[in-house]
């Protein structure tokens, strides 16, 4: 049913294990909601109007009957935490347009390699800890390279008297 108009400012809901097999439309007209747990349903697809929760910063999808990466997901550049743990997903396209994102968990899906994501972007899954720490390496590397170029650049300390 749609939500009575005293949810309306309803920040966090988890609606867990309820064998849901379709996204609940009503949730849409949640606007103030910032998290959604929504883990251990039977959803398979996620609605096209999904990005229309702005204020969304976290959505948990994991043990659902996902075979796709939800593509409605690739349009909310505001999520911080996008869990989608133990689902059916063999390929995810690249995710470093989620630039908002903060952790993407992803294990227990068929991958055979790390999501693309951007730079700070935590990932938790199979092979997430090589990627990071080659992730981590190559971003010291350059840090380091920055560091050198900038003394390289720097004028000469003025003589005394100048």
């Amino acid at each position: 049913p749609p939500p009575p108009p005293r949810l309306q400012s309803l920040r966090c809901l988890w609606l867990e294990g309820n064998f849901l097999a379709r996204f609940p439309r009503a949730l849409l007209r949640l606007p103030d909601l910032r998290s959604l747990q929504l883990g251990d349903n039977r959803l398979a697809r996620l609605p096209a109007g999904l990005p229309r929760m702005a204020g969304l910063r976290g959505l948990w999808l994991y043990g659902n009957r996902f075979e796709e990466f939800p593509p409605a997901l690739l349009r909310m550049a505001h999520l911080r935490v996008l869990d989608l743990d133990r689902n059916r997903i063999a390929r995810f396209p690249d995710l470093a347009c989620l630039s908002a994102l903060r952790l993407l968990s992803y294990d227990h899906n068929p991958v055979r390699q790390p999501p693309q994501v951007g730079d700070a972007v935590r990932l938790v899954g199979d092979g997430a800890q090589e990627f990071m720490e080659a992730r981590q390496e190559r971003l010291q590397i350059l840090q380091k390279q920055e560091e050198e170029e900038e003394e390289g650049t720097e004028a000469p300390p003025a003589a005394p008297g100048d």
